[in-house]
């Protein structure tokens, strides 16, 4: 059904309406989780409307589309490049979306075959990670072309990238090293509770990829409004539970007044 109605106006006003419910449910059952729910709508709100038009947003880890197309809604005249590695949400996102440049591929610091991890029962949190032995039982095992960033976007005219490759964010990264260097974008990437999913990557290594490029770390609701960034530390701490957020904006610090004024504007925010 998902499928179905994506990409039409019942559609998004479906998707707003199970994000609205899903934050009253943790208002009820977990209030003390009702920052990291609200942070992780922001987020989406923000990630959905801020690419400058006739530029360019990159999706890595596109699943079936449902970025894509509120990003296709949002931002018209924005070029989208997408990147899924399941073959079959490929298939889906080529049909439903025909004016996507759409990859086949996952994406890491090196190229070649990988294995890729399918959770069929949540295929959202399929990744190049192992799953845990608690999770063996619902993962297919396929394997995949991988590719660096790199090697199949060019353009100079990339203005946000979004990352959602469960815990895979940081191979995805060094894979984008010259795209990042050129083009500056804002990445907006998510990163939940560390796992030992065999990539070895660690929150700390992640924090300090974007800060030796010069890039400030936000929480969502921090990204309207004057904040240096987190810390190394406070972007561990983050992670904690209940956690601030699950998806985090990364911003070059020389476009860090330009995206501020952005998303005030977005939502709506008047200068103090």
């Amino acid at each position: 059904m998902k499928r179905i109605i994506l990409g039409t106006s019942i559609g998004r006003l479906a998707l707003s309406a199970r994000e609205s419910i899903d934050y009253a449910i943790a208002a009820l059952t977990r209030p003390e989780a009702v920052g990291t729910v609200a942070n992780d709508y922001l987020a989406g709100f923000l990630t959905f409307r801020l690419c400058k038009p006739a530029k360019t947003f990159v999706d890595i880890g596109a699943h079936i589309g449902s970025v894509v197309d509120r990003v296709s809604y949002y931002c018209p005249t924005s070029k989208i490049i997408a990147f899924e590695a399941i073959p079959e949400k490929v298939d889906h996102l080529r049909r439903k979306f025909s004016h996507v440049e759409c990859h086949a591929c996952a994406l890491g610091d090196s190229e070649g075959e990988a294995s890729f991890f399918v959770n069929d029962k949540k295929s959202g949190y399929s990744s190049l990670g192992k799953p845990s032995d608690s999770d063996k039982s619902r993962v297919i095992e396929i394997i995949v072309e991988l590719k660096k960033l790199d090697s199949l976007v060019s353009s100079h005219e990339v203005d946000v990238i979004k990352i959602d490759v469960e815990g895979a964010e940081l191979g995805v990264l060094r894979g984008g090293e010259r795209l990042v260097a050129e083009s500056r974008p804002t990445i907006v990437f998510e990163s939940g509770p560390p796992s030992d999913n065999g990539l070895g990557y660690t929150k700390e290594s992640l924090w300090c990829w974007f800060a030796d490029r010069d890039y400030a770390v936000l929480v969502p609701n921090r990204v309207a409004h004057n904040d240096p960034g987190l810390s190394q530390d406070g972007f561990v701490e983050s992670h904690l539970y209940p956690r601030r957020t699950t998806n985090y904006f990364a911003v070059p610090n020389e476009r860090r007044l330009e995206v501020r004024d952005r998303a005030r504007d977005l939502l709506k925010i008047r200068a103090t």
